[in-house]
């Protein structure tokens, strides 16, 4: 699995790093506000909120994909390949509610392309980013055969990212 990077930086009293889940946290301070977007895809979800949380005075701002998959069904079909569904947002609030907290959670409404693909190379490219650059050539020309037979059809125009607020202070 790819390691996964957070972004702390300084600015006036505002402070960002890039840090891996994995890497040692020791130098980054604990801050009043923690926002992670778009990064908990990872193997042990808990132990992230933890190191998180353990950095977090007062809130911590998560975003979260709902839905199992950012790629539709029919392409992966069309490749001959299953993707390992992820847990989505309900899982997080879970081990959040199963840790103490009271998270609230409201939704973002993102649009996901713009109109689709217009030839079969944007196609394979767009798909090759959405499984994090894993496309064999095999792959690669099932989707171009794919999208070239006029059988694609962009399925969503958006997709919905939980907004997860977890207040150290609002404890069950």
């Amino acid at each position: 699995m790819p390691r996964k990077t957070l972004k702390l930086t300084a600015q006036k009293n505002i402070k960002f790093a890039q840090k891996a889940f994995e890497d040692d946290w020791s130098d980054v301070p604990a801050c009043d506000l923690v926002f992670a977007s778009r990064c908990l895809e990872v193997d042990d979800l808990k132990t992230a909120l933890n190191k998180l949380l353990s950095k977090t005075k007062k809130s911590l701002y998560i975003t979260f994909k709902v839905g199992g998959s950012f790629v539709d069904d029919e392409i992966l079909d069309a490749i001959g390949r299953e993707v390992e569904q992820k847990p989505d947002f309900v899982y997080l609030l879970n081990i959040l509610f199963q840790m103490g907290y009271l998270p609230s959670l409201s939704y973002i409404k993102a649009q996901c392309h713009d109109g689709g693909a217009k030839s079969a190379e944007e196609f394979v490219q767009k798909t090759r980013w959405m499984l994090g650059g894993e496309l064999n050539e095999a792959e690669e020309a099932r989707l171009a055969e794919y999208f070239n037979s006029g059988k694609y059809e962009p399925k969503r125009d958006f997709m919905h990212w939980a907004f997860v607020r977890v207040d150290k202070a609002n404890r069950a």
